[in-house]
C-alpha cells in the first residue's frame, strides 16, 4: 500500500529541478534581496550574479526565509492535488527561520481547515545536500510503503550520522557577512588559509585551518574527511558540492571517489545563490552519511 507522501523542501538543498522530480519533491525558494529587490533563489537571481554584486559592492545580500503564508500555500497545494501526507524537509532552524515558519504554517493551515496531522515538518539541521541525503532516504521509505510517522522517525535517526563539511577557497565572504574580523581575514588571506567549516548539532563550525594553495588544501580535505574514515562511511551515496565557477575541481573529486570503487552513487551538485552567499566562489564538500556504531 503506498501512503502517497509528498516531499517539500527548500532551495538550500541544492539539488537540480530534474532531481527534485524524480524524487517527487518541490523546492520552495529562499528570497535574495539584491539592490533593494526582492529575488526568488533559483528562479530569477543567480549564483554569478550575486558574485558579481558582492564583488562591486563588497557587501552580501540580504537572505530571508520563506513566509508562513508560502507554506501554508504549499501544504494546502500538495493535499489537494491527493497527497496523503506532506514532509518538509530543509535548512537547519539553527540558521534560518524558515523552520519556525513551516511549524507556524501546520497550525495556521489548520485553522484553514486542512488536517494539520497529515503536514510533517522536520527540522534537517543540515543545509545543502546535507538535507538532500534527507531526501533520498525519505522517498526511498515512502516508495516501500512507509508510512510518514514511519520516515519521520527513520529521518530524525539517520540526521544525527550527517556529516556535512566544506572548505572555502576566500575568507571575504564571512568577512563581508560579519562573521570574520577584519584582523583574522588579513591575516588569513596573507597566509592563504582555507578553513574547513562543518555542520554540528546545526550550526556551521568553523575546523580546520588547511594551509596552501586550494588544490592542496583540498587534497588534504578529501584525505581527513573520505580517505582516512572510508570504512564508517554508508557506500549508498555522497555528494561533492561546490559554488565554483566551474566544475573543475570537482569533477575531479568524483573521479578520485569512482577510483576507490567504494560508493555505489556520487552527485556533483552546485550550491544556489543562498547557500554560495554565505561561503563565497569556489567552495567545496563532501556530504555523507556515517554508518550506525
Amino acid at each position: 500500500m503506498s501512503h502517497h507522501i509528498k516531499f517539500l523542501t527548500d532551495t538550500t538543498c541544492d539539488l537540480p529541478k530534474e532531481t527534485l522530480q524524480a524524487l517527487d519533491a518541490t523546492a520552495l525558494p529562499l528570497h535574495v534581496f539584491l539592490n533593494g529587490e526582492d529575488h526568488l533563489d533559483g528562479v530569477d537571481i543567480s549564483r554569478q550574479e550575486l558574485y558579481d554584486h558582492a564583488a562591486k559592492t563588497k557587501q552580501l545580500p540580504k537572505t530571508a526565509a520563506i513566509t508562513a503564508l508560502e507554506f501554508v500555500s504549499a501544504y494546502k497545494q500538495a493535499l489537494d492535488q491527493g497527497y496523503d501526507e506532506v514532509i518538509y524537509l530543509g535548512i537547519s532552524s539553527k540558521i534560518s527561520s524558515t523552520f519556525q515558519n513551516a511549524l507556524m504554517a501546520r497550525d495556521e493551515a489548520a485553522a484553514q481547515g486542512l488536517d494539520k496531522d497529515r503536514i510533517h515538518p522536520v527540522d534537517s539541521l543540515q543545509l545543502s545536500t546535507g538535507t538532500a541525503q534527507l531526501l533520498y532516504e525519505g522517498r526511498a521509505l515512502a516508495d516501500q510503503g512507509c508510512s510518514a510517522q514511519e520516515v519521520v522517525r527513520h529521518l530524525e535517526e539517520v540526521r544525527g550520522r550527517l556529516c556535512t563539511s566544506f572548505v572555502l577557497d576566500t575568507l571575504e565572504y564571512l568577512h563581508m557577512g560579519g562573521r570574520c574580523s577584519s584582523i583574522v581575514y588579513v591575516a588569513g588571506s596573507m597566509l592563504r588559509i582555507h578553513p574547513q567549516i562543518s555542520m554540528v548539532d546545526g550550526q556551521m563550525i568553523v575546523g580546520d585551518k588547511f594551509r596552501g594553495n586550494l588544490q592542496h588544501c583540498m587534497e588534504q580535505y578529501q584525505k581527513k574527511m573520505v580517505l582516512n574514515v572510508l570504512d564508517t562511511i554508508e557506500p549508498e551515496r555522497i555528494f561533492v558540492t561546490h559554488s565554483a565557477t566551474d566544475s573543475t575541481m570537482a569533477l575531479a573529486a568524483k573521479q578520485q571517489l569512482e577510483a576507490l570503487h567504494y560508493f555505489k552513487n556520487i552527485y556533483v551538485t552546485e550550491a544556489g545563490a543562498t547557500i554560495s552567499s554565505h561561503c563565497g566562489p569556489n567552495t567545496m564538500g563532501y556530504l555523507y552519511i556515517k554508518k550506525k556504531a
